[in-house]
This record gives C-alpha cells, structure tokens and sequence, in this order.
C-alpha cells in the first residue's frame, strides 16, 4: 500500500504543463513564469543572466521600479542549452520582454503519464510474479546432505 502511495505521489509531482500566453494583466505573486527575452534585453541581462539569454523561467515575486522580479528556477540560452538556477531573484524590465507565458497543469497528458505508470506496474507485478503463489523457503535446521 505504502508502495502505491509513493507512486500516486511521483505521478502527481511528474505531472505535464503546457505554457499559454498570460490573459490578466499581470500575473499573482507565486505564478510559474516563462519570460521570453527580446535581443536587446538579452544584451541588457547578460551581466544578471549570463550571455545569450533567451527564456527566463521562475516564480513571479511582483514588480518595482526595476521591472518584474522573478525567482529564477532555469534560464535557456539561445543555443538552446537550458541553465539550472536556484531562485535568485532578478528584476527583468518591462522592456525587456518579448512574451510572457504562465505554465498550467495539462490534465489530460498528465493523465495519460500516470495511466502508463500504473500499467507498467501492474505488467511488471504480474510479470515477476510478486503477488505471491510461489513457495515457501524451507525454514531450515537440517545438515547438510553428506558426500
């Protein structure tokens, strides 16, 4: 039981997201952001996020006069290279975006993942035979057959 539980639990964490672009006006405080960078605010934040900075990814903390601050959680580059960081908070002007995507639990792919998951546990169970109906160990105690 203990082991389906952990499970359950990974399959929600593993869950999928999509990014949508941001319907309100500006995002609460807490909200999981992708920021996608202009060239010159690329240019501007290299000092803060490193050279060819193309997608900023974090938590939204608010805005101050510097522009949005986020708790970055990864930055990718332009290359394509994708940067772990872990929740500095940097102030990214307002014109410094291009686009501004929320990231949202999809529900059904993340349905479909924890659909898979459970039917490679079951086959695996019912593969390795782990629910039982094999046989007993001898309890042991007796001596060794003599040569």
């Amino acid at each position: 039981m203990r082991t389906l539980s952990l499970i359950g639990l990974l399959c929600l964490t593993a869950g999928c997201y999509n990014y949508s672009p941001l319907t309100t006006p500006s995002p609460e405080p807490g909200t999981y952001l992708a920021v996608t960078l202009t060239d010159a605010g690329s240019d501007d934040l290299a000092r803060s996020l490193g050279p060819a900075a193309f997608i900023v990814r974090g938590r939204y903390l608010s805005n101050d006069e510097r522009g949005m601050l986020i708790s970055v959680s990864s930055v990718e580059t332009k290359q394509g290279f994708a940067l772990p960081w872990s929740g500095e908070t940097v102030a990214v002007p307002d014109n410094a975006v291009a686009s501004l995507d929320v990231r949202r639990f999809a529900r059904g792919r993340s349905l479909l993942l924890a659909g898979v998951g459970a039917g490679g546990l079951v086959a695996t169970t019912l593969a390795f035979s782990l629910l039982g109906g094999g046989t007993t160990p001898n309890a042991g105690g007796g001596r060794p057959p003599k040569q």
